[in-house]
């Protein structure tokens, strides 16, 4: 069985943790890690980051959980008896630090430029199939000539508001892992198609202290790109040119026999649709399909597929800070069977994959998190279903 030693005895690390929390009952189990029995009658979410800071010095660190006091027990090699497993205790383990292999900056230089290239031909693609759709509207309906825009500029207003949506997504998380005191690694960027892109992620090499600043650090990500997205879209209708309702029903039939996307393929997200409903127009219709509303669509998945509240994605990081293990757990699959119904079958089996994993949580697992936050990881559902693009029905 394997042994794990601290850099200190048990009787050192017992009056250092006794400075912060008083303990009932300290023991090494029966694989060598330092446990202690902690009354539940007193406070600890700043006690225990005080004691990590204490145990930091001797690279160490704390985990603590409610355990019944049978179970607390249980790995105790020398327990001689059973206590009622209604009774709940605090249950804090002290662990070394574990030294993580430093890693190198080329892999995420190299997935920078890759996805800079990438996402700068999307923007490309998508920007000569707006002028090309122009020229359609121009020859067929006569609208009025609207200024060449050139597949240049779009192209780099296209990459600008992607890398706004997800390069600042991550740096959100990364800037407030390092605010939190968690380490992380720089954004991996993650090329692809259509949109250039499938995302980019960073890692966290230390876990979080405690639930407030679990539920901090997923939910910087997601509003980020919120913010972001909504400037994208008001730019994107502002920009785009106007195809009157009247002009559209006409259009769709031709467009449809010769193959000419002018307007989105897919269902629009009902943020858009209350966007669109703000912004004032020229004449009211819909919008011509600008790069720049490419760039929001995208956007808008990417904040709903992060606010699900699924395993460790950023609506799961919120969501474990807010419930339980187990309910976290339900949530995550009912969140992969919603995702299914929206026509998400690939992202569903992810996320099923990924509640299977679970969420390991904080450090401190016994200290609830605020108010201000339950009522934070509700506005991350209510966002959820706002951005989302439903593919198997239309909400309008």
């Amino acid at each position: 069985m394997r042994k794990i030693f601290t850099a200190l005895p048990l009787d050192e690390i017992w009056s250092i943790v006794a400075t912060e929390f008083t303990v009932s009952d300290g023991f090494l189990d029966d694989e060598g890690v330092p446990t202690f029995i902690i009354p539940p009658d007193q406070e600890t979410k700043e006690p225990f980051k005080r004691l990590l800071d204490k145990l930091k010095l001797y690279n160490l660190l704390a985990v603590m959980r409610y355990a019944s006091l049978d179970a607390a027990y249980t790995s105790h090699m020398s327990y001689p008896g059973r206590h009622p497993e209604t009774e709940k205790v605090i249950m804090l383990k002290v662990l070394p630090i574990e030294r993580k292999r430093r890693r190198s900056t080329a892999i995420n230089v190299a997935l920078l430029v890759a996805t800079t290239i990438t996402v700068f031909l999307a923007g490309y693609t998508y920007a000569n199939d707006f002028n090309n759709n122009l020229l359609f509207l121009l020859f067929f309906f006569g609208l009025p000539p609207t200024s060449y825009q050139s597949p240049i500029t779009n192209a780099i207003y296209y990459t600008f508001a992607i890398y706004g949506i997800i390069g600042l997504h991550e740096m959100a998380h990364y800037i407030t892992s390092k605010i939190r005191g968690v380490k992380a690694t720089l954004p991996y960027f993650i090329p692809g198609w259509p949109f250039g892109t499938f995302g980019a992620l960073i890692m966290q090499e230390t876990p979080a202290s405690n639930r407030d600043e679990l539920f901090d650090i997923g939910f910087s990500g997601p509003m980020t790109s919120l913010i972001i997205t909504v400037i994208a879209t008001i730019a994107g209708i502002m920009i785009a040119p106007v195809i009157p309702w009247p002009t559209l029903y006409e259009m769709e039939e031709i467009s449809r026999q010769m193959g000419v996307q002018l307007l989105s393929p897919w269902p629009t997200p009902i943020l858009y649709e209350l966007i669109r409903g703000i912004v004032p127009k020229p004449v009211y219709g819909v919008e011509l399909l600008h790069p720049l509303l490419w760039a929001s669509w995208a956007g808008m998945l990417i904040v709903a597929l992060n606010l699900f509240p699924i395993g460790q994605l950023d609506g799961g990081h919120c969501a474990r800070a807010v419930l339980s293990m187990r309910t976290h757990y339900l949530a995550s699959i009912i969140s992969a069977v919603i995702m299914a119904l929206l026509g998400y079958f690939p992202m569903a089996f992810l996320a099923l994959l990924l509640s299977m994993r679970g969420h390991p949580g904080p450090l401190d697992d016994v200290s609830k998190t605020t108010f201000s936050r339950k009522i934070g990881f509700i506005l991350c559902l209510v966002l959820a279903i706002l951005c989302i693009p439903p593919l198997t029905f239309s909400f309008f």
